[in-house]
């Protein structure tokens, strides 16, 4: 009994302890993680989430369907399906499903997290503020967020933001519990979080990724007072794409608190309307008859930082958007979350493919993750026979 109590208060001082230093949030993160059979967060964990909804398109838009017969899976990437626990994979050739699997028990209509795929969103919804006036890429993000003013920002744009190129060290470590992206994941008060973090030295010459930079454009986007990230999604981009489903964005707070979005990550869809954002980037931003991101600023999002300035070198990446080529040259754009989800645009080809999951493998082919390659192979052996 002695030792037990021992424990006990062991236990408990440890918990306050957590609290105190602010780190209390890692509990609740246990109860997401390691008490569901996960090592990390994954793409279920919408039940936790305190959420903001995107409201579905009034008249929605769902794909016609013309499926292709042809197995695009070899055994080694049915291995790698199961291996990786693929949740869905859905190939669209001009805004036509060809070819649509589902694993897991998920169907048609269950959302998942996206988790950082819908930092490319985030880089969509700055376009469309862009295209109103409210602000312009080559902007000093002092101009939004006045705490940057000076050394603090160093002369930052809401470009290098978008590219990656802020030289703040934010980290970008998921497998610490005590690190950055944990807190900004699972603690309330995410901007408390960002705001001491400045910029190091000039900014602009070195691609890093991380979230930060992204947390940074929903405050910029905030800043505007034209409402919140979920508005500009839900008015500009998800009703007019013709949304089938609801989406969710989780916050860090409930909303009547005033929640702010998690916009690195946590942005819940279904797998068919994931494909829309793909749609959008191989149609130059035009859906339909309707011009809902300019031209130019949907190019810009698919442009190498490396065509946009001499000081960075960078091919792979745009704004906030991984980039490569097919085997046969063709430029591709590619979403991508931590738990290898996918949302791949191949516009010469007219392309989206999308892939969900609850893991990946961990390798990258030159600066992209390798399971992009693999997920676009298959997409597009679906369509090629």
């Amino acid at each position: 009994m002695r030792l037990f109590k021992s424990l006990l208060a062991v236990i408990v001082g440890i918990v306050i302890l957590s609290f105190i230093t602010g780190h209390g949030y890692v509990w609740g993160g246990i109860q997401e993680t390691y008490f569901r059979g996960w090592k990390n967060s994954n793409i279920d964990d919408l039940e936790f989430r305190d959420i903001r909804v995107i409201q579905s398109a009034d008249v929605a838009q769902p794909w016609a369907e013309k499926l292709n017969e042809v197995n695009p899976f070899t055994e080694e990437d049915e291995a790698w399906n199961e291996e990786y626990l693929s949740a869905s994979f859905l190939v669209i050739q001009n805004d036509t499903i060809r070819h649509e699997t589902y694993w897991q028990g998920h169907d048609e209509q269950t959302v998942t997290n996206s988790f950082s795929a819908c930092k490319s969103i985030v880089a969509l919804a700055i376009g469309l503020a862009s295209d109103r006036g409210l602000l312009d890429v080559n902007d000093s993000v002092a101009k939004y967020l006045p705490r940057f003013i000076g050394e603090a920002g160093r002369g930052l744009t809401i470009k290098e933001l978008l590219q990656m190129r802020s030289h703040i060290p934010f980290g970008e470590s998921y497998s610490s519990p005590l690190g950055f992206m944990a807190k900004a994941y699972y603690r309330a008060d995410i901007r408390s979080l960002v705001e001491p973090y400045t910029v190091t030295d000039e900014p602009g010459s070195r691609w890093k990724y991380e979230g930060g930079n992204t947390m940074l454009l929903e405050e910029v986007i905030a800043s505007l007072g034209k409402g919140s990230l979920s508005d500009w999604v839900e008015r500009d981009l998800w009703q007019p794409m013709g949304a089938e489903n609801d989406a969710f964005w989780g916050l860090d707070a409930p909303l009547e608190e005033g929640g702010v979005e998690r916009c690195f990550a946590q942005f819940y869809a279904t797998t068919r309307d994931y494909a829309r954002f793909g749609k959008l980037l191989n149609s130059d931003g035009k859906w339909g008859d309707r011009q809902l991101l300019s031209e130019a600023f949907t190019e810009a999002v698919t442009t190498p930082i490396s065509q946009t300035t001499d000081a960075c070198a960078a091919e792979h990446y745009g704004y906030q958007i991984w980039l490569g080529e097919t085997s046969n040259g063709e430029a591709f754009s590619c979403m991508e979350g931590l738990r290898g989800q996918m949302i791949i645009s191949v516009p010469e080809l007219n392309v989206v493919v999308v892939r969900t999951g609850y893991s990946k493998q961990e390798l990258k082919q030159g600066e992209l993750p390798a399971d992009i390659y693999r997920v676009l192979d298959m997409g597009l052996r679906s369509i090629n026979g």
